[in-house]
């Protein structure tokens, strides 16, 4: 089974580009803001979220947090992908409980090799699964 990302941007250029970048390894679904984050969360569990920063409504920050707040949900790796090059938001980042951070413009290969390593290590996390059956 593929792994799953749930993305949040508000260009819906830049979506459609991710979304040809990640189809052939990943279900890839988009948001333009947080309206339905919650809904969409509700709906599947996201192996990996991508969260730009500036939103309307709640910002990825805001986004994140509300992640971290849910049961069940608080291991899911979060990549801020943004276009801000401030050293505060790298910062606040971390502390909203991000697992790592882009910034864009971003090229193919960087993007799928920090998914890589974001889903590498929460597999890593996860228990071995137990019981008899193929």
């Amino acid at each position: 089974m593929k792994p799953r990302i749930l993305m949040v941007d508000d260009e819906p250029d830049f979506q459609k580009i991710i979304h040809v970048w990640l189809s052939p390894e990943y279900v890839h679904w988009a948001l333009k803001d947080g309206a339905e984050f919650a809904d969409a969360l509700r709906a599947g569990v996201p192996d990996l979220v991508i969260l730009d920063l500036h939103l309307p409504g709640a910002d990825g920050f805001e986004l994140c947090r509300r992640l971290r707040e849910t049961p069940g949900l608080e291991a899911v790796p979060v990549l801020f992908l943004t276009g801000s090059h401030e050293t505060e938001d790298y910062e606040r980042n971390f502390r909203a409980g991000g697992t790592a951070y882009l910034m864009k413009p971003v090229g193919r290969r960087q993007l799928l090799e920090a998914i890589a390593n974001l889903l590498g290590e929460r597999l890593m996390r996860q228990p071995a699964d137990v019981g008899g059956g193929d």
